[in-house]
């Protein structure tokens, strides 16, 4: 019998489904070894029964869940947790699910700041009288902080590759383990370990700057100025970034799920002279992708 498979999406913009799909022809050999038991993206279940009414979560028995987003509302919680509940083993599919991902940058924000930004006070009164929406949660939550998570695949999104290969492994009963490398060793880019400013004979180093223009030759882009994540995020994207000229910005988070990425980088930082006021809105920039696990919080 082929092990059991539900693919539930939270807080997430669907990114992670389209990398399965781009596994191409190899995605039909990885269906033949899997069931598909439950997907609101393939199949229109709600979570709910039709049969009785009943308004709990419901979802089936499994082997594997793979779950991806992150958590934003209590309908989110509730799904993660059913899922964790039901499957023998759960893989957390991208970047959102392991460390918040982008929709994490909202941690920054009071939450009732939040709400009055994205409905006025009469749209929900009005609203909330034909159907009931799903509470906010205090803050946007990665997987691990409220349950157990088994498998982390990060990326945003992550590599058709990396996805085949973990739920190979699980199939398997082998351990699937990420690389602890960073970008910056991927890189292609050529390191002189100094700036471009001292090759000009300057005694400082330029003012890191933004991403216009861009930076297009062969020498890294850390050291023209402009600000990357590389030496402090997780390999395994094979620098596709850096390849066309565009720095790392961390979706693959860092080496350690739960890490942050700051304490990392700042060695790199002073390397060549920087420091954190050189970088421009640095409680953002740190943590683009990384916001959950405490790493952003809201500003008053």
């Amino acid at each position: 019998m082929r092990p059991k498979v539900v693919m539930e999406m939270l807080s997430a913009c669907d990114g992670c489904e389209v990398s399965i799909l781009d596994l191409g022809e190899d995605l039909l050999k990885v269906l033949e070894k899997i069931s598909i038991v439950h997907a609101p993206l393939l199949m229109d279940h709600k979570y709910f029964s039709a049969e009785n009414g009943s308004r709990e979560i419901n979802i089936p028995k499994a082997d594997i869940g793979i779950l991806s987003g992150s958590i934003r509302n209590e309908e989110n919680l509730e799904v993660a947790r059913a899922v964790r509940e039901k499957c023998d083993i759960v893989i957390a599919n991208g970047t959102c699910a392991c460390m918040g991902g982008i929709p994490a940058m909202a941690n920054v924000i009071p939450l009732d700041v939040l709400k009055e930004g994205i409905y006025p006070p009469e749209f929900i009164e009005e609203d909330s009288k034909l159907m009931k929406l799903p509470a906010f949660t205090n803050k946007v939550t990665a997987l691990n902080e409220v349950m157990q998570v088994d498998i982390f695949i990060p990326g945003c999104p992550p590599s058709p590759e990396m996805f085949a290969s973990a739920l190979t492994a699980v199939l398997e009963g082998r351990k699937f383990e990420l690389p602890i490398d960073t970008v910056c060793n991927e890189c292609p880019k050529t390191k002189e370990k100094r700036t471009v400013s001292a090759d000009n004979g300057l005694a400082f180093p330029e003012m890191i700057r933004p991403l216009e223009p861009l930076p297009i030759n062969d020498r890294c882009v850390f050291e023209q100025g402009y600000f990357c994540m590389g030496a402090a995020t997780r390999s395994g994207c094979g620098a596709k970034c850096l390849k066309v000229d565009m720095p790392c910005r961390g979706c693959m988070g860092p080496k350690r799920i739960g890490d942050n990425p700051r304490a990392e980088l700042l060695g790199s930082l002073s390397s060549y002279g920087y420091t954190l006021r050189d970088v421009n809105d640095r409680r953002a920039a740190f943590n683009w992708f990384t916001g959950a696990h405490n790493n952003l919080r809201p500003i008053r």
